[in-house]
């Protein structure tokens, strides 16, 4: 069985040329197009599967909107949505029996469609356009070299990691309150080991939890999913002699004495759309601009999610 993927823009032509040399054993055809917008791709995809039935009266042509012909997201969600639902309706298909075309649509679609085909293996193909002084035997289709994503099996103790990878956002621990979420430096899809180890503390899979973690995590990052890496930030400051020191923030009044010890209590006031952190030591008041200069501290381990993990992750939601 074959089943061909084409994402379409204003022009068709592309998909009309590539069943004229390929069509023989294609028994489904899937479109992706754009909502309506100031273009009506509905009726651009509807026209071509009206023409299409006339010359290919045996073949099935299915139609996918997508919402935005302009993010990467849109068109591999539509993709991985055909795929599985195609290899869901007991056909028993190998995704080798899937073509994609990335001819057609915008230069983002066009990428989204061949990052699907390296992601699952399938074929791709790519028409030409023909010239005027072309012979009559030119073959216009193109089949594109794809390698296949060499990735390990992703058991479900580590999707949910990655997922929580996923779902993190990651900002300088001792950041003041008084900074509003969106003027922190956040950095999302993002997590500390430390706080990822308090995460996955409900997981009912996790029994030895550091050992676990780190066995999930080496395999994700050799999967190329996430990266491991030694740059957890603090904010520090220079007090009124000159050194160095990390601001280190309140803590509560019931903590005993040592923790308190070099801790002071921090106001931050805000003038002209700037932020100033007033801090209120034993040697007097301090006013500091922010944000305040980081210092990282090497010793400590964050994780963050790469793009490939961003997609597996958004599968494992998907098609959980």
């Amino acid at each position: 069985m074959k089943i061909f993927i084409s994402p379409i823009g204003k022009t068709t032509e592309h998909v009309k040329g590539w069943l004229a040399e390929e069509s023989r054993g294609v028994q489904i055809l899937w479109l992706i197009h754009s909502k309506k917008g100031k273009t009506d791709f509905p009726k651009i995809a509807k026209k071509l599967k009206t023409d299409l039935k006339s010359a290919y009266p045996r073949l099935k042509i299915k139609l996918k909107t997508i919402d935005s012909a302009l993010e990467i997201d849109s068109t591999m969600d539509a993709i991985s949505e055909i795929i599985h639902k195609e290899m869901d309706d007991g056909n028993a298909l190998l995704k080798s029996e899937f073509t994609l075309n990335i001819t057609g649509g915008t230069n983002v679609m066009a990428a989204a469609t061949m990052i699907s085909a390296t992601w699952y293996g399938t074929k791709a193909h790519y028409v030409l356009e023909p010239q005027t002084d072309d012979p009559n035997d030119k073959q216009y289709v193109l089949d594109l070299p794809v390698k296949t994503l060499g990735t390990a099996r992703t058991k479900d103790i580590q999707l949910k990691i990655l997922k929580e990878i996923n779902d993190s956002e990651y900002w300088i621990a001792n950041t003041p309150e008084g900074i509003s979420k969106k003027d922190r430096e956040t950095i999302k899809g993002s997590i500390t080991r430390k706080e990822l180890l308090i995460q996955v503390k409900n997981f009912p899979e996790y029994k030895n939890k550091t050992v676990r973690l780190e066995n999930s995590t080496k395999v994700l990052e050799e999967a190329g999913y996430i990266e491991s890496i030694k740059d957890v930030a603090q904010y520090v400051y220079k007090n009124k002699y000159g050194k160095e020191k990390i601001l280190a923030l309140d803590k509560k009044d019931d903590e005993d004495d040592d923790k308190k010890k070099n801790t002071f209590k921090i106001n931050i006031q805000k003038k002209n759309n700037k932020y100033y952190v007033e801090m209120e030591t034993q040697k007097g008041v301090e006013f500091v601009e922010w944000p305040l200069k980081t210092r990282i501290d090497r010793s400590q381990l964050r994780y963050k999610i790469t793009p490939a993990g961003k997609r597996a992750s958004r599968e494992a939601i998907m098609f959980d």
